[in-house]
């Protein structure tokens, strides 16, 4: 069973389009939501795969490579030629600013779009209500019971870890 976006995950997604830095608590008062909703579902779009990271954009135009030395500008300009190139895949023939393109991504995500979910184990599809593993502040999906078994079998040590991390942490902000 795929995971239907409501007007929450909609809302947080075109806060993040917007500006890929802002806090969680930026992105609660740009839209009105709780900023701990705001984390939760940020991190559940995170955990189902939708959300593969945020990226930043460079504005190559305001790098000044003279007076900087030969090295700074060495080191940029690999950036410099990807960024080229991946304008050059995405809008072969269109001139696009970032504005329009954002605009269009924007017309893309809409409340009840549905992301299909995989098994973290099997890498299967997870038809139904899917069977959770939520530990610390990560949560896993899996097709079927076997599967989350196998999945906590497997990873017992990394879990058990991770959530010693965490409790660590919660008792330090405490």
């Amino acid at each position: 069973m795929p995971l239907n976006l409501d007007e929450i995950d909609v809302s947080i997604l075109n806060s993040i389009l917007e500006d890929g830095r802002k806090s969680f608590r930026q992105i609660s008062r740009d839209t009105g939501i709780t900023t701990p909703t705001v984390k939760s579902r940020y991190e559940r779009l995170v955990n189902v795969g939708f959300i593969k990271g945020i990226l930043p954009v460079f504005d190559f135009e305001k790098i000044e490579s003279a007076g900087q030395g030969e090295r700074n500008f060495i080191q940029l300009e690999n950036l410099k030629e990807n960024l080229k190139r991946r304008k050059n895949i995405r809008k072969k023939s269109q001139n696009i600013t970032l504005k329009e393109e954002i605009s269009e991504i924007q017309k893309k995500i809409s409340s009840g779009i549905a992301i299909n979910i995989v098994c973290d184990f099997c890498d299967g599809p997870v038809h139904g209500k899917p069977k959770g593993l939520k530990f610390a502040n990560i949560e896993r999906f899996f097709c079927c019971i076997s599967c989350k078994s196998g999945y906590s079998e497997k990873h017992r040590g990394r879990i058990e870890s991770i959530k010693r991390k965490y409790e660590g942490k919660s008792e330090m902000d405490s």
